[in-house]
């Protein structure tokens, strides 16, 4: 039986830890290193950091995993004992995370995970996770694979491709929050510091702008930048993650590897991936580019891991690597598309939003003139997207529908500004259901749900199609499941 890397102590600390560390440190250097007087005044916050870090060791010493030619065995708990194995035929999804941090001292996170729910209870994590050495991790990954096959095929995204898959996948609100723990944090440690030098950098760009473009306000400069700033930081880290991409099959397993610093490893199960997912927005939609996500069940689930197969590149890239990688994932002639008349029910919203913004700006600007420079700014940042989505609304209206395969089913549909081209085996599919409103119930059309298989079922909605159709080719009756 081993035990996990002792760098794991720190995971059972509290998450917020090194957080207390801060006061003391800060005292310890406000008495000049005097440790005595320190001792007087700090004894009881060290107490009772001493204390987080002896049952951290506690919960540590008591993991025990076991690494066998068919599964691995895992032991953990202090008071109360949870034992179980996890068979590798199981496993549809391993990954391993080499963070730079972990490098040096040759450690690595292992995370497997099945369809059945995590027997440790922890919601969205891992059916087991455990941080290890070099050589216990090698040992899993030896026994994994199941395929005896010697034909490899591999796949190797261009550099261009990862910066654009980055430029399109990075996340203004994950980079904002990130700058606005940045500060909050931050300012716990250096005072009013990063608020200062923030502050002035936008004291100098609004002087820049005001140059250029007449009437623009700190308030405004200040909104721009901090959405810049926080799209920049999300495309450089989903950049640094994905560099290196290569992709390899051999048989029924696949390996994926990415990473600049830090370096990821997964092998996914091709038999427990549930559907794959061809991505676009309007702009790739129009330059025939897309991107190729997967749902197989642990691929994608940690935090800021986006389940990426393809990296964006060119249809025929695309269908040509899918055909190596994912070969029983054939895509569908579309048979079933939604009513002629059903286009109201794709546009209503950002038509609301592109009517409502204009009069809620004159009503603003009426009872508060002095903000109505911000208010014009607001307005304007508002109602491009609001346009945008009207384009991309139209555009769903004619390329949503259904595809029927021998062995699979495609699902054409667009969920907020995110179109989707949908591959489901048929195998993996949990349940079909139609649902009607009382609109649709005048119009003969109805929504279909098809709901494909994992840990939890993923939903996938197609609007406005023919009920009729929809129940011949289901075999749906009332707008029930699947006979």
């Amino acid at each position: 039986m081993s035990r996990q890397h002792k760098i794991a102590i720190l995971k059972y600390t509290t998450k917020n830890f090194w957080m207390l560390l801060i006061p003391l440190v800060r005292g310890l250097i406000a008495v000049n290193f005097d440790f005595y007087h320190w001792l007087q005044g700090a004894y009881w916050d060290l107490i009772v950091i001493l204390l987080m870090i002896g049952f951290a060791v506690l919960r540590w010493y008591f993991v025990r995993f076991e690494v066998g030619e068919k599964g691995i065995f895992i032991s953990h708990g202090v008071f109360l004992r949870n034992e179980f194995t996890i068979p590798y035929s199981a496993v549809a999804c391993a990954s391993a995370a080499r963070s730079m941090w972990l490098r040096p001292i040759r450690a690595v996170t292992v995370a497997l995970d099945s369809d059945s729910h995590s027997t440790l209870e922890q919601g969205k994590k891992a059916d087991a996770e455990l941080i290890m050495k070099l050589t216990d991790y090698t040992k899993i990954y030896n026994n994994i694979p199941s395929s005896s096959t010697n034909a490899k095929f591999s796949y190797r995204a261009s550099k261009a491709d990862l910066v654009f898959f980055s430029l399109v996948f990075s996340s203004t609100l994950s980079g904002v929050i990130f700058l606005g723990t940045l500060f909050i944090q931050g300012s716990r440690i250096v005072g009013n510091q990063l608020e200062e030098q923030f502050l002035n950098a936008v004291s100098g760009v609004t002087e820049f702008m005001q140059k250029i473009i007449s009437g623009v306000t700190p308030a405004a400069v200040a909104l721009t930048l901090i959405f810049a700033l926080g799209w920049g930081f999300s495309f450089v880290s989903n950049l640094l993650r994905h560099i290196n991409f290569r992709i390899q099959r051999c048989g029924n397993d696949i390996t994926v590897r990415n990473g600049f610093f830090s370096k990821w490893k997964y092998y996914v199960n091709i038999s427990k991936v549930n559907c794959a997912d061809l991505r676009q927005n309007l702009l790739m939609k129009i330059c025939r580019v897309m991107s190729v996500h997967v749902s197989c069940t642990g691929y994608g689930k940690s935090k800021n891991e986006i389940p990426v197969f393809v990296p964006v590149t060119t249809k025929k890239r695309v269908m040509s690597t899918m055909q190596m990688m994912l070969p029983s994932f054939t895509l569908s002639n579309i048979s079933l598309k939604p009513k002629p008349s059903y286009i109201l029910p794709f546009l209503w919203g950002p038509l609301l939003s592109a009517v409502l913004l204009p009069v809620g700006a004159v009503t603003a600007a009426r009872f508060f003139p002095a903000w109505s420079g911000i208010v014009k700014f607001l307005l304007i940042m508002g109602e491009i997207p609001s346009l945008y989505l009207i384009a991309v609304k139209i555009t769903a209206k004619f390329t949503t529908g259904i595809g029927f395969g021998s062995d699979t089913i495609t699902l054409k549909y667009c969920k907020f500004s995110q179109f989707h081209t949908v591959i489901v085996p048929k195998s993996r599919i949990a349940y079909v259901r139609l649902s009607r409103t009382i609109f649709q119930r005048f119009n003969g059309t109805c929504d279909v749900w098809v709901y494909s298989r994992g840990e939890r079922a993923s939903k996938h909605r197609i609007r406005g199609i023919d009920v009729k159709k929809a129940e011949e080719f289901f075999g749906i009756k009332n707008g029930g499941g699947l006979d």
